[in-house]
């Protein structure tokens, strides 16, 4: 949601009105970002929010400095800026989203549980442009590995990039092969593996940390060349969908001391808003055309300005931002290269048992639960106990026999008023009998 929310024109041939409100969103989206109450994130959509306004400036208004330029050579580092032609096509829609990532903002800095959790997620790379930026940190192959041709390239004739980072097919049985992830990409491999037995993922974790492919197609003849290059690319693209990759292991270290209190958990303070001008110091015929705009506009408003709902604003504490953390860590792992077995070892984040509140007793009398059992009642529960508990006649199958409204209203001739005065004594001689006995 947010990695289209918050981008607009900056252009200098727009409207002078675009050009304005374009301006003040960027303004406001900079101090939203400023109020968010981590570290990480407020950086990083600062560093977000500044390049989705560059992208969108014209190369005449471009200033010469190195991010800038590298708007158009690096593929994670910025956006690519787009076109004059582009830029005026897309101003009214673009600051339609840069509104809506405006408001979701606000809902994050307000405390609402959701919008502060997936603002935490892009900023730690969970999600977004930085999952895909660790994602490139994490296929780069390891150095010491002797650089041969990939294996699968060679079998299916193809440069296809996703073939690069497998072995050779292993045949399992005559009708499946198997194909590991390339021990050229440790790390990659650690990764993969560590998550699959761990079970963690935003939404449906990968089944295996290898491809399963048939030999054999439908026809039960070889399979095409073209459909197996499909089915790695296909199997590819939907485990590096899944795949949480590795943080950096100060960043990871950082964030589990944060969600168990050993450091200091970073808040904002808000600064202080400019006093609104008085009536007197205000032009009449200014405040009357303000006035009626604002008669006439009817704007909705946001959920940032109307609060409601399960997940209305909470307050930004320390216990509050530790239970996210801990939350946040179970989707996070760092890499720590074992010298003694030559590999590499992934650590996974564990949820926080003592975020949770310890229960509270309240000190009760012990007057209050004299006459009572230690070990609560002893009735038993059964058709023979709630018999004699309540002489209710009983049909074959032990059913409470039960007479309709209209039984007191017929003949007492009548067998099921027979029955049911029948029933009326024995009830009235087991209260009686109840009474004179006492409380059980």
């Amino acid at each position: 949601m947010l990695g289209t929310a918050t981008t607009a024109a900056a252009a200098t041939t727009l409207r002078p009105a675009t050009h304005t409100k374009s301006l003040h969103l960027l303004r406001a989206l900079l101090r939203e970002a400023s109020y968010l109450p981590d570290v990480t994130a407020r950086n990083y959509f600062r560093r977000y929010i500044v390049a989705r306004f560059k992208a969108y400036q014209p190369r005449q208004n471009a200033t010469a400095s190195f991010d800038v330029q590298a708007v158009e050579k690096y593929r994670h580092r910025s956006f690519k800026r787009r076109d004059e032609a582009i830029i005026n096509a897309r101003a009214a829609q673009q600051l339609g989203k840069a509104q809506k990532g405006l408001n979701y903002l606000r809902r994050a800095n307000q405390g609402e549980g959701p919008c502060l959790k997936k603002v935490l997620l892009f900023a730690y790379g969970r999600l977004g442009r930085r999952k895909y930026a660790l994602l490139d940190d994490l296929l780069q192959p390891d150095p010491t590995w002797p650089a041969v041709p990939a294996p699968l390239q060679q079998l299916y004739n193809s440069n296809l990039r996703c073939l690069q980072y497998f072995e050779a097919p292993i045949v399992r049985d005559k009708n499946s092969n198997v194909m590991n992830i390339s021990n050229r990409y440790p790390r990659l491999r650690a990764v993969l593996t560590s998550q699959v037995q761990q079970g963690v993922a935003l939404g449906r974790p990968p089944k295996r940390p290898y491809l399963n492919t048939p030999v054999l197609n439908t026809w039960r003849r070889r399979m095409p060349i073209k459909r197996a290059v499909n089915n790695v690319r296909r199997w590819y693209a939907k485990t590096m969908t899944k795949l949480l990759p590795a943080l950096p292991a100060e960043e990871w270290d950082r964030l589990d001391a944060m969600s168990k209190g050993r450091q200091h958990i970073s808040f904002v303070r808000r600064r202080t808003p400019a006093a609104a001008l008085s009536s007197e110091d205000t032009p009449e015929e200014i405040g009357l055309e303000q006035l009626v705009q604002h008669s006439l506009a009817m704007d909705k408003l946001s959920k940032a300005e109307r609060p409601q709902g399960m997940d209305r604003p909470h307050r930004l504490t320390v216990r509050y931002m530790q239970r996210l953390y801990s939350r946040l860590l179970t989707l996070c792992c760092k890499l720590d290269y074992n010298e003694k077995s030559k590999r590499w070892d992934t650590v996974w984040g564990e949820l926080d048992q003592t975020a949770k509140p310890a229960s509270y007793n309240v000190p009760v009398d012990d007057a209050l639960f004299a006459d009572a059992p230690p070990t609560g009642s002893n009735r038993k529960r059964g058709p023979e106990a709630t018999s004699k508990l309540s002489p209710l006649p009983r049909k074959d199958d032990g059913g409470v026999l039960r007479f309709p409204f209209y039984a007191e209203w017929l003949p007492e001739t009548h067998p099921m008023r027979i029955e049911l005065d029948k029933f009326k004594k024995q009830r009235k001689a087991a209260l009686a009998q109840s009474d004179a006995l006492g409380p059980p």
